[in-house]
């Protein structure tokens, strides 16, 4: 397996990135808020700059979801089954996933780059800044769902005992 301080430099990066987005967007919306309310002339830019950061936070935030599986689940049906069968049902499903994360970069990607030619009203950047978070998420969430089969795949082959000792779980 990779080297263990990739993960979690990855990790710390995105956590840093999507901190500096929250921030930024608070900062961004409660300068509108002052303007538009205080000075009775909003600034033109922030509604935008807003839109941006939040679009930007929600992609890194739904990656991690994958990691932690915080996203909403059907269980009824793998909560009737033995323990191995729901480990072999998420791999199964897990693998979809990933297809369909691997579809969304591939068509993402041509995305952004076609929105790369035109530019934003507000700030005046390309809107591939914009769209570029889709096939950046799906890169993202592509690599914790790998390293979340892989984690489930060692439970499977150790006879359904969580194994503790992976290096990516600090990246989990």
């Amino acid at each position: 397996m990779a080297n263990p301080s990739r993960w979690r430099s990855l990790a710390h990066l995105e956590e840093t990135l999507a901190a500096i987005l929250l921030v930024f967007a608070f900062v961004v919306i409660a300068l509108q808020i002052a303007t538009r309310f205080i000075l009775r002339d909003p600034l033109f830019w922030t509604e935008e700059a807003a839109r941006y950061a939040f679009v930007w936070l929600v992609a890194l935030g739904a990656a991690e979801g994958i990691t932690s599986r915080t996203h909403i689940t059907m269980d009824i049906v793998p909560m009737m089954l033995a323990e191995r069968a729901q480990l072999i049902l998420r791999l199964v499903l897990d693998l979809l996933v990933l297809g369909a994360l691997l579809i969304l970069v591939y068509y993402g990607t041509f995305g952004a780059m076609r929105a790369h030619k035109v530019m934003s009203i507000a700030i005046g950047v390309p809107e591939s800044w914009l769209y570029g978070a889709l096939p950046v998420f799906g890169v993202l969430a592509a690599v914790r769902i790998m390293l979340v089969m892989a984690r489930d795949a060692r439970t499977l082959l150790s006879g359904g005992h969580p194994v503790a000792d992976a290096s990516s779980e600090r990246y989990l």
